[in-house]
């Protein structure tokens, strides 16, 4: 029906396009040929062509005019399938990528033609979000069950301080009760943000502050711990500013001067400077240093030092992986004591 309606639209027009053109040459003919012979007396009257040859000529415009409907039709109708066609396979392909078949053969290459550019950046872009969400549902279980695994300890000591008490009223109980359940809370709210920190689900905030308001601002926080040790913080060296998210940055140097508090003696250095290349923090106590297996895994995330009797083993994992997220690095050594190194570039 579609076709038949095309048909006729163009053998309309060019019926009435050839019969026009016609009209137009047959009058410039006549009237040059005029110019030079009376054509009246061989029977032309205002056309080149006689009576007895007009009904050949409208003939001939109609034949002509169904012979250019009929291959415009063709023409059409060929376009229409290849595009139908290349409908067809591109919705073919569609289907297969949202299977998970990335696959593009070059047949389907050659196909698409201009299509494929935009195609492919789509294969790779679903590829992607596909593997992420892999990656992302994978740490999320992995954090559910650490979660799971570290609280069962307090829990269970909370149980036994419950029974205890029961049994002997003891105030004392109630007081590790309360220093459990804080261990649960920390715990707990430490894992919730290294699990958003894995799916990229914390915003930073992108603000230029100095990095000697960061510091202070991690001391004071730990003004506490610092005075039951008791221990001396010496900070010092050259001031210098970075671009990142003030808050994320005292919690990661809060996390690192504690455990510096907590296997240093006497002192603490905090030492900082600028290069050419990067920017640097030094956080050094005076204590027994690190072991060799904890060199190796301090940055691991529930690990805990032999010596170490306080702590999730989390504080360090976080404060590297929100580091990390500011294009920092970190690293400890021994030098006489232990020693954390922060770059940022």
């Amino acid at each position: 029906m579609k076709n038949k309606k095309i048909f006729i639209i163009i053998f309309l027009t060019s019926l009435i396009l050839f019969f026009f053109l016609y009209k137009v040459i047959d009058g410039i003919y006549y009237r040059e040929v005029s110019n030079l012979i009376d054509l009246e007396v061989y029977g032309y009257g205002g056309s080149m062509t006689i009576y007895e040859d007009r009904s050949l000529v409208l003939i001939l415009i109609v034949l002509f005019s169904i012979i250019i409907s009929s291959v415009f039709i063709y023409i059409y109708n060929q376009r229409e399938k290849n595009f139908l066609e290349y409908i067809k396979m591109i919705k073919s392909k569609l289907s297969s990528l949202s299977e998970g078949d990335y696959f593009i053969s070059i047949d389907e290459v050659n196909s698409l033609g201009a299509l494929y550019d935009e195609l492919y950046k789509l294969v790779l872009e679903l590829r992607e979000g596909r593997e992420l969400a892999i990656r992302d549902k994978l740490k999320l279980k992995e954090n559910l069950e650490d979660i799971s695994h570290q609280l069962k300890t307090p829990l269970a000591s909370i149980e036994i301080l419950i029974e205890l008490y029961k049994e002997n009223k003891d105030e004392k109980h109630l007081d590790k009760i309360d220093c459990e359940l804080s261990k649960i809370n920390y715990l707990i709210s430490s894992m919730l943000t290294i699990a958003r920190l894995d799916v990229n689900q914390i915003e930073f905030k992108s603000e230029e502050f100095s990095i000697r308001e960061a510091i202070n601002a991690s001391i004071e926080s730990l003004e506490a711990q610092i005075q039951e040790n008791p221990i001396e913080i010496l900070a010092d060296g050259e001031d210098f500013t970075i671009i990142g998210d003030f808050y994320w940055i005292v919690e990661a140097l809060i996390n690192i001067v504690k455990n510096s508090i907590e296997y240093g003696r006497s002192q603490i250095q905090i030492m900082t400077r600028k290069t050419n290349v990067y920017s640097e923090i030094i956080i050094k106590d005076d204590g027994e240093g690190f072991s060799k297996e904890d060199l190796n895994k301090l940055f691991q995330r529930f690990y805990k030092s032999k010596n170490s009797a306080a702590g999730a083993g989390i504080g360090l994992n976080l404060s590297k992986n929100i580091l990390e997220k500011h294009n920092a690095t970190i690293f400890a050594e021994n030098d006489r004591g232990g020693k954390f190194t922060i770059k940022f570039y």
